[in-house]
């Protein structure tokens, strides 16, 4: 209240600077607090249509997460903003856990060995752990099936995949091949002129 009331203070008695003046600081407060009503907002649409949704949970910041349903989080987590959550596949987060801002996970993929290329519209879900009092830096994607362990620390802008023990302390890594497409697979459907448009869908 002290603060709307302070908007209407003029100081000057220039009646257009003035009103410019209120409106700039109305506004900074309207941005200013409108993540924190979106927020309250998301967050208590998340308890409704989450799996699980642990006490004391914060949101830092706007993050967009699907597939609410196979989401659990457990008490005190702290999400940055920023953050994309995939978690049709199924998300697990710890109790404890620190995450900073523009994490990305992705618990379900496109499937690359259906009927389309360089996919069709039919997905492969795998589960996401993260252990509990585990620390996830920026800019940091988790991808499917990645289990990490309790109490580990992923750094800012790991590419995270497969089983992380606990404990760990895990850096950025230079990329490297994990696997090679079928190219029989791959080049039969590229002979038979299959492609994914939208969404995978066959075109």
């Amino acid at each position: 209240m002290r603060f709307i009331t302070s908007l209407f203070i003029a100081p000057s008695n220039d009646t257009a600077t003035s009103m410019i003046r209120f409106l700039g600081k109305l506004f900074a407060y309207i941005r200013q607090k409108q993540d924190e009503w979106i927020i309250v907002y998301l967050k208590s649409y998340f308890a409704k249509h989450a799996k699980q949704l642990g006490k004391d949970v914060h949101f830092n910041g706007i993050s967009r997460i699907t597939g609410l349903s196979a989401v659990t989080i457990e008490d005190n987590v702290h999400i940055g903003g920023g953050g994309f959550i995939k978690g049709e596949g199924g998300v697990f987060i710890g109790a404890n856990t620190h995450i900073s801002r523009n994490l990305t996970i992705y618990s379900r993929n496109h499937n690359y060995e259906g009927e389309a290329l360089p996919y069709d519209n039919t997905f492969r879900d795998r589960p996401v752990h993260i252990g509990k009092n585990s620390w996830i830096g920026m800019n940091v994607t988790i991808l499917p099936g990645a289990h990490i362990g309790d109490g580990a620390i992923i750094g800012a802008g790991a590419v995270v995949f497969g089983s992380i023990p606990a404990g760990t302390i895990m850096g950025a890594a230079a990329p490297k091949q994990i696997r090679t497409r079928d190219m029989d697979h791959y080049q039969h459907l590229e002979n038979e002129g299959k492609y994914g448009g939208k969404g995978g869908v066959l075109i």
